[in-house]
């Protein structure tokens, strides 16, 4: 199983794929050069596969590369950071 995650800017989201079908989205708000993460979901019959972190993994990889701090208002970010400390450098205040 190969998840393929692209940005869509133009809808504030990241996207999940899989087999070239959508499975799951990251939306995020950008204000004051922060990144504001909002919510994450993905379709119920792919849930348990590893893709809503795949999909935090590549947001924040990108928040990253642009040198963006964050804000991890969805619980699910919020959580994945938690667990994946290396990130936490990113989270900025709200």
């Amino acid at each position: 199983m190969t998840v393929k995650v692209t940005a869509v800017p133009e809808k504030n989201r990241f996207e999940a794929q899989l087999d070239g079908t959508r499975v799951g989205h990251i939306d995020y708000l950008r204000k004051d050069g922060v990144i504001i993460y909002t919510h994450t979901e993905v379709d119920r019959a792919f849930e348990g596969r590893g893709i809503g972190g795949e999909l935090v993994r590549e947001a924040l990889d990108a928040a990253r590369a642009e040198g963006a701090k964050v804000v991890p208002r969805c619980s699910f970010v919020r959580h994945w950071i938690d667990l994946n400390p290396g990130y936490a450098d990113l989270v900025g205040r709200s």
